[in-house]
């Protein structure tokens, strides 16, 4: 489930709600168009009682930090994936829950700013661990079978920070969310040596949504993670807090009902397992295709959806783009309608990779083995969009035998 969370418009301070997939904000008051820049660990805290016991002795923020995406294992000889959306403490507190269960997405929670005040305790649990708690919670699921871990990732996740609030009076502490009793305060949660005021590079950023190149006003969805420029035909993602252009081709059709699927086209060199050409994977993977020439000249290339989908969907779609991809035409230049928005980032889709190579396979049982060994060397990237055809019930590519349910896409959109 999303978070839904309120913040204040950087632009005239007014309240903007957003869900947590949002990078394009509107501010309803000022009419300006902000996008949210990805600066790591977003923070977020839960809601709190605006009662006289807050207002005299403050407010203490615990972290909890949330672990929300798709897990990929490659374990013994089977490939399995879980989508995980769940919190831990982060820090040892036996007095307090060791999660926060189903709070933040009952209810809105509130981005962390220099307005909200208080104190918060530093975590002693890092982004590292949590990843490694959730592979357990996976493992201790029992969706994965007994034998070697061969490789294991995390696809689309995100990493956040919720905090809830406490409040320390005559030696009780009290949840803030409710302003109910805990119980006795513990002496760590008094030391002012463990906890902090708000940090300055806690403060969220935005950027101005004009085009680099041109000026204009550049446009995009909500969960946009690329903005589109039609005054130029120009495409750009955030970087290191400024926008930075993204190679794209646009794949011409002709059919009514048109969707455009963006896909990531990632050419690479492999080291530890050999492969140069199409040609060298269809042969690692055991793909029952006649091998030819066109194979053998085309660089080795991944063809990886650029939007979130459940794992056995994004794993499918994946597989038949890549192996599809001397049907497709090259693309243009030329920005059309209706493009679905980029929401899953290239990073991400590169570290899909390796599962893509375990899922491709046929030959499991001598692939899977030497995939500890095997790392991709990026050549080069670009975005595709893809031509679909909605038929309502499927999106169909036209050019080839690809097709994908439109309620997955959908769905996607709130992972």
């Amino acid at each position: 489930m999303e978070l839904r969370i309120s913040h204040g418009c950087p632009s005239c301070g007014a309240p903007v709600e957003m869900k947590e997939a949002d990078r394009l904000t509107d501010c309803a008051f000022c009419d300006v168009q902000n996008y949210l820049v990805d600066s790591g660990l977003q923070r977020y805290a839960l809601p709190s009682k605006d009662t006289r016991r807050r207002a005299d002795h403050g407010a203490l923020y615990f972290p909890y930090l949330r672990f929300k995406g798709n897990i990929f294992s490659c374990q013994g000889l089977q490939i399995s994936h879980k989508v995980l959306d769940t919190t831990y403490r982060g820090l040892s507190a036996p007095l307090l829950p060791p999660s926060l269960g189903v709070r933040p997405q009952a209810m809105k929670v509130q981005m962390v700013d220099a307005t909200l005040g208080g104190r918060y305790f530093r975590r002693k649990e890092t982004a590292v661990a949590i990843l490694q708690r959730a592979a357990s919670t996976v493992k201790a699921s029992g969706t994965v079978e007994d034998g070697p871990l061969y490789h294991r990732s995390f696809i689309g996740e995100t990493v956040s920070c919720i905090y809830l609030p406490l409040v320390v009076e005559d030696g009780i502490v009290y949840d803030g969310v409710l302003d109910r009793q805990i119980g006795p305060a513990e002496p760590w949660m008094i030391d002012t040596s463990i906890s902090v005021p708000f940090q300055p590079q806690w403060q969220p950023s935005f950027l101005a949504t004009i085009c680099p190149q041109c000026g204009a006003t550049m446009r995009g969805e909500r969960d946009s993670l690329v903005l589109h420029c039609d005054n130029c035909q120009t495409c750009w993602s955030e970087k290191g807090r400024k926008f930075v252009p993204v190679p794209y081709q646009v794949v011409p059709g002709t059919a009514s009902d048109l969707v455009y699927l963006p896909f990531w086209r990632i050419g690479v060199e492999t080291r530890g397992i050999e492969m140069r050409t199409m040609g060298d994977l269809l042969r690692v993977t055991n793909q029952p295709v006649v091998v030819n020439s066109a194979h053998r000249e085309r660089g080795l290339e991944f063809w990886i959806p650029a939007v979130k989908l459940r794992p056995t969907a994004f794993l499918k779609l994946a597989r038949s783009a890549t192996l599809s991809q001397l049907k497709f035409p090259e693309g243009e230049r030329r920005l059309a309608r209706p493009l679905h928005p980029v929401t899953l980032p290239l990073k991400e889709a590169t570290q899909a990779l390796k599962s893509l190579v375990a899922e491709m396979t046929v030959r499991k049982k001598e692939v899977l083995p030497q995939l500890p060994q095997l790392s991709f060397g990026v050549r080069q990237t670009s975005l595709v969009f893809l031509p679909f055809e909605d038929t309502g019930h499927d999106l169909v590519q036209i050019h080839a035998s690809l097709a994908v349910p439109s309620s997955v896409v959908r769905f996607g959109r709130k992972l």
